[in-house]
């Protein structure tokens, strides 16, 4: 709060008459500062959040001017980035030339929706300090003189008025004594002696937290020695927290702020009648344009740069906005510029309810809550409402909240709602009554228009293999979703929302799956679904090594699971033609048969090569060839090979793959060869001149 703010308020420019009658205009709103920060990302919804104006069609402009309808409830949604200038603000809010709402850039990144009403003026000639103003107008105002000062009050009950707690004391902050303190009731010139009737106030309440220096918590009760009887004054009833969560304080809403404060600066000048005026109430981002600091519950109204404000002499008195067909206490006058010519704070009544009626005991009779469906289903043509015989009432009223719901008939127990076919979102059963003439304040059941169960999107029958995710996801709307899945129509698990998967599946898994989507307004199945999971393709056995005779007939096997397989044979690494079955038939094998075997299986969920088979045919017995040895077949370091006869002969060893790793030439009897510098694994050596040929395996461990 700057150094400038000071302990009053001043009445002036007119925009509404008194009556609340709502006049079919336009609102004529500007919003400014899009281009210099960059922000395109916003838009106007109405009550419904449906799309009524979209920044996205006035790119890179530096301000927009569009028109809306009047004495309407709007929100203006804005996404506000990470990363931006926080010194500078983002965006703000004109209505009819007055800047009303402000967007900083405050707060996490993301979307903000604000509240705005679209309040409009009639052009009346422009007074310094408001226009005259009848008593039996503002029947709840009051003439407080406490010690040397004067303020105002609002009656709030016969014997409660309600005041701003600067206002009980003086100017060192000491409390005016009790004694000192009067008011004057149902005078529209408080002077005049033949105008209603003073009081003395027999006790003063201050919130306990009031600050006399920051004027947080500006808020005092005081009750009077007898209650108010005279003509044109009675309470005023309060605004709610309801009532003010229904927008009946949001930005732009118009209110009336009336009082005997000054009517001109210099020279001072204090008026006889009873002055009204009335502000719009703005943001309180707004307002910090104008004050540094601004306490919690406070409303800010009025105007940026104008002679339009509350001024010394109206503390204390009261703002009070239309709600529901009544005016209601929204606010007391608390503080504002010593000039009398900006924006002026205004303790929050809504804030404050629950202390005002603990404090008092004043609480207003409230009827029984109406009785009917809290659940529409979107389409629905009607709906009934009603409440039990309530002693005394002599009327009911009924009130749908928000408008653009619907409209409700009923002027007695029973109440019929005719929903606007496209409205979708929550709304509010209203219901007071009149009792002696009085009316109660307002029960409410809260009710939502929902929309009906849709399937949006189901997923497809399904093919997969073992060990991947099956993923069965439906998107639907509705209120209050369950989604129960059924395989092979037996119930497995129902779920708050359509995410249904099973991780790492098995062949168990495959079945008939569908699902049964349920809600507030409907029930549907989607259809089924066939879900088929394949076994991963796995070798299971190859036939070990083989060493037969010459002229055998062979038989080398693979045994593998899994989906649509298929088969390949390999020796030495090197393709077999029409060898694509699951056996590998050799007749009459000879030495050309001799090598590494092995098989690729190939199935829809994957592709295995087998391990590799050694087959090894022995030659026949021929007297003439000479005799070959090769020891041992498992050693860790050293190979022997020697030949009966004196013939010379070479000597090839390879890998298990066939690659040839070494190779000896011009060998005689014995051959010692050393193997300490090759891995682990399985040979093959052969021993060969022009006249034999000798292979056979051998092991290193």
């Amino acid at each position: 709060m700057n150094s400038k703010m000071i302990k009053y308020i001043i009445i002036s420019f007119i925009f509404l008459s008194l009556s609340l009658e709502v006049h079919s205009q336009k609102a004529d709103l500007l919003i400014t500062g899009t281009k210099k920060t960059g922000i395109n990302e916003w838009q106007i919804l109405d009550g419904q959040y449906r799309l009524v104006i979209s920044g996205n069609d006035f790119a890179g402009q530096d301000s927009v001017f569009f028109g809306l309808e009047a004495e309407r409830r709007y929100l203006l949604q804005i996404y506000v980035p990470g990363i931006i200038n926080k010194d500078s603000s983002l965006m703000t809010l004109h209505i009819n030339g007055e800047p009303i709402l402000s967007v900083e850039p405050d707060g996490e990144p993301g979307d903000r929706f604000l509240p705005f009403f679209t309040g409009v003026k009639k052009e009346l000639s422009k007074i310094i300090g408001g226009t005259d103003a009848s008593i039996a107008d503002f029947p709840w105002q009051v003439y407080y003189e406490s010690g040397d000062f004067m303020c105002g009050g609002s009656i709030i009950a016969g014997n409660w008025i309600i005041t701003a707690a600067h206002c009980t004391e003086n100017e060192d902050g000491s409390a005016i004594p009790v004694s000192e303190m009067f008011v004057k009731a149902g005078a529209t010139n408080p002077y005049n002696v033949h105008e209603g009737e003073r009081y003395q106030v027999s006790q003063v309440i201050l919130h306990e937290d009031y600050n006399s220096r920051t004027l947080a918590n500006d808020i005092a009760l005081m009750k009077l020695k007898d209650p108010v009887d005279v003509p044109d004054a009675r309470p005023i009833k309060l605004v709610t927290a309801d009532d003010a969560g229904e927008g009946a304080t949001d930005p732009g809403v118009i209110s009336w702020v009336t009082g005997w404060g000054l009517t001109d600066i210099s020279p001072e000048v204090l008026p006889y009648t009873l002055q009204k005026v009335q502000l719009p109430i703005v943001s309180r981002l707004q307002a910090s344009t104008v004050w540094r600091s601004i306490p919690d519950n406070f409303i800010m109204a009025g105007y940026r740069d104008a002679t339009r404000d509350a001024c010394n002499g109206d503390s204390g008195g009261p703002m009070v906005v239309p709600v529901s067909g009544e005016y209601r206490l929204a606010g007391i006058t608390s503080w504002g510029s010593e000039d009398c010519d900006t924006y002026s704070a205004y303790t929050e009544i809504s804030a404050f309810e629950e202390w005002i009626r603990t404090k008092t005991g004043i609480q207003e009779f409230t009827p029984p809550i109406p009785a009917g469906d809290t659940i529409i289903c979107h389409g629905e043509n009607f709906s009934y409402y009603s409440v039990s015989p309530v002693t005394g009432a002599t009327e009911y009223q009924w009130e749908l909240f928000p408008e653009e719901a619907g409209t409700i008939e009923g002027n007695s127990r029973t109440g019929t709602v005719v929903w606007e076919p496209e409205y979708l979102g929550p709304a509010t059963i209203k219901l007071r009554v009149r009792i002696n003439g009085t009316l109660s304040e307002w029960s409410r059941l809260g009710v939502e228009v929902v929309m009906n169960t849709k399937i949006i999107s189901q997923p497809p029958d399904r093919i997969l293999c073992a060990g991947q995710t099956i993923d069965l996801t439906i998107s639907a709307e509705g209120h209050n979703k369950k989604f129960s899945w059924y395989k092979d129509d037996v119930l497995i698990t129902t779920l708050d929302t359509g995410a249904y998967s099973i991780t790492g599946a098995s062949t168990g898994n495959s079945g008939i799956y569908k699902c049964k989507i349920g809600g507030s307004c409907g029930t549907l199945f989607t259809n089924n679904i066939a879900v088929t999971v394949h076994q991963l393709t796995k070798i299971n056995y190859v036939t070990p090594d083989i060493s037969a005779e010459n002229g055998e007939d062979i038989s080398l096997k693979v045994l593998a699971e899994g989906h649509d397989l298929t088969y390949q044979w390999f020796r030495n690494n090197e393709i077999l033609e029409n060898s694509v079955y699951s056996s590998l038939e050799l007749t009459d094998a000879n030495a050309s048969d001799i090598g590494l075997y092995q098989v690729l299986v190939k199935g829809t969920c994957g592709t295995e090569l087998s391990s590799k088979s050694y087959l090894y045919i022995r030659k026949e017995k021929n007297p003439e060839d000479p005799e070959v040895f090769i020891w041992p077949t498992v050693t860790d370091g050293i190979i022997n090979t020697a030949l009966s006869t004196d013939e010379i002969y070479s000597v090839v060893m390879f890998s298990y793959t066939g690659k040839i790793i070494r190779e000896l030439t011009d060998c005689r009897y014995q051959t010692v060869i050393n193997m300490d510098n090759y891995p682990r694994g399985l040979y093959i050596i052969r021993v060969y001149n022009r006249n034999f040929r000798w292979t056979q395996k051998f092991i290193k461990q």
